[in-house]
């Protein structure tokens, strides 16, 4: 054989080796595919958020939620009509005659990781019927991942104070020192920290801390430039993720493999462009330059007990804040009030425990600690968790109950001493509702329209869940066309039509209310009314503002 005909020769082996190979990984990633494509009980996750003026970041109501790392869970809920992974909140007058307890948190309280029945605060109903039915306790939990103490702040004032609950636990985690600063959550995210989303708190001139509300959007952080492509191989891998299920699934256990403290040089750059416009968050921030991610929490943690860098300080200072305003709240609203530590913690040799519990202490605060529950089991904390994720497993919520229970076994004088006031503290949006149904009416259709100042306000009652599940429209006609801007001169009207957010008023007023303020220039007429995509206009009221007249709506 000649020497160019073993070239031939060798060349056509490697040509149906690779052929072969080729062949084999197709089958391999067919079989995968159908596998995935028939095991898992939905195909990709969804989490429907929206967005809230008074609380930030919420769920839709009433809708289906879908969770997975496509590894560890795959699990189904729904939320409720207040927009929380919970059963449906209960009654006012049931919650005030029973020992209600109330949970807020992040991620670990939203869980949806877990179905809903094997949630912290339904074991810890389940748990107090059988070991303590003489309190009837009952509960409700308010969660939303990425929030801390300052942002659940509107969860209480919001949702769980209308319950007069008996008790409050705020779940602690080992990120809500983090979370709790502005500045630290902002290079978290790589957002502007004085434009969260969610209910955050700001530190004034004289060094005063005072609440923030949410702002509409993320805003990147000014000058930052935009997010560096991907390399190849990167956007080869997240488009084959994207399409498929067997390839997510390698996806996912390529990235759980990955040394979770994976290096984020733009954190440094961010750090930097904070620096330099606000000599406040440069004298913060002067010798602090995270790493990775991670690096933004660990100092909380470290293993000796050393100096915080300044921004941490602030952190700190911030919780305190916090739990100074729940303290407040509770106290105000005849409430016990108590923290559940997570086993996350004790992570690190438990420094970051301390930290939080002396802010506890110094308040007359409770700690529980569900890392010490877990202990006397004679588990692990990492038997609390999924082995691809840091969240809790349904034992890591079953432990969380029985230590709240064990803590409600040696205080049943939270219940049983009924300090919460007969009378609660009248809530914002029945005063606001009160003060609007006493103004100028303009409009009476399905709502009752009303002109105050400078704003349109729509009314009902009694109002449930179906009245306002269809979208407002709001067109403001001007006087004069050219006031318009200019994309909506064409038009000859402004759209300022919204979606209803008044979940409490709802749900524990069966009222509904809902103020848009109007624009600016002189307006000759509105029309307003309610729609859906399906059935177009289900009401309609038109109305001139300069002279209304209630006669005039249909």
């Amino acid at each position: 054989m000649t020497p160019r005909s073993k070239a031939r020769r060798a060349l056509r082996l490697v040509g149906w080796n690779a052929l072969l190979l080729m062949a084999g990984l197709a089958l391999l990633g067919a079989v995968g595919e159908a596998h995935w494509r028939l095991r898992a009980p939905f195909t990709w996750a969804d989490r429907p958020f929206i967005w809230s003026p008074t609380v930030g970041q919420a769920y839709a109501p009433n809708v289906e939620v879908r969770y997975t790392n496509y590894l560890d869970f795959w699990v189904e809920s729904r939320t409720n009509s207040l927009g929380f992974l919970d059963r449906e909140p209960i009654g006012v007058e049931r919650a005030a005659a029973s020992c209600h307890v109330a949970v807020i948190g992040d991620s670990f309280v939203e869980a949806p990781l877990v179905p809903i029945a094997d949630k912290l605060h339904v074991r810890l109903e389940e748990l107090a019927a059988r070991d303590l039915p003489h309190l009837d306790v009952t509960t409700s939990a308010f969660g939303i991942s990425g929030t801390g103490q300052v942002s659940q702040l509107a969860y209480y004032d919001e949702f769980a104070r209308h319950l007069r609950p008996a008790l409050v636990v705020l779940v602690f985690v080992h990120n809500d020192f983090k979370d709790n600063s502005p500045i630290l959550a902002g290079l978290d995210r790589g957002i502007d920290p004085d434009r969260l989303r969610n209910v955050s708190a700001t530190r004034g001139a004289d060094g005063a801390i005072s609440l923030r509300p949410p702002h509409p959007g993320p805003s990147r952080l000014a000058g930052l430039p935009p997010p560096r492509r991907h390399a190849a191989h990167e956007r080869t891998v997240d488009y084959l993720a994207g399409r498929s299920l067997f390839a997510k699934w390698l996806d996912a256990k390529r990235r759980a493999l990955l040394p979770w403290t994976m290096p984020a040089p733009e954190l440094i750059a961010w750090v930097e462009m904070l620096s330099r416009p606000s000599p406040r968050y440069a004298a913060l921030l002067d010798g602090w330059r995270p790493m990775t991610r991670s690096g933004i929490n660990e100092p909380f943690f470290a293993s000796t007990e050393e100096e915080l860098p300044a921004v941490h300080e602030d952190a700190l200072d911030f919780t305190a804040f916090a739990l100074d305003q729940f303290r407040e709240r509770t106290d105000r609203d005849g409430a016990a009030l108590a923290i559940l530590s997570t086993h996350s913690m004790r992570a690190r040799g438990g420094l970051g425990f301390e930290r939080m519990a002396a802010l506890a202490e110094a308040r007359g605060i409770p700690v529980i600690d569900q890392y010490g529950h877990i202990i006397h089991q004679g588990a692990h904390r990492r038997d609390a968790r999924w082995p691809h994720d840091a969240h809790w497993n349904a034992a890591g919520h079953r432990w969380a109950a029985e230590a709240v229970l064990g803590w409600l076994k040696r205080n049943q004088d939270v219940c049983t001493m009924r300090k919460r006031p007969a009378s609660p503290p009248r809530v914002p949006w029945l005063a606001e509702y009160e003060s609007i149904a006493s103004s100028q009416l303009a409009a009476r259709s399905v709502f009752d329209v009303h002109l105050r100042g400078n704003a349109v306000s729509y009314l009902k009652s009694p109002c449930g869940v179906a009245d306002v599940r269809a979208r407002f429209f709001l067109h403001v006609f001007p006087e004069d066309v050219e006031s318009l801007p200019a994309g909506r001169r064409q038009h000859g009207f402004d759209n300022l039509d919204f979606d209803y957010h008044g979940l409490a008023a709802l749900a524990f007023g069966g009222k509904c209310v809902a103020t848009r303020p109007l624009p600016s220039y002189p307006i000759a007429r509105v029309r307003t009314g309610q729609f859906t995509p399906e059935d177009g206009h289900v009401w309609v009221a038109e109305f001139p503002v300069g002279d209304v007249d209630e006669e005039q709506n249909r």
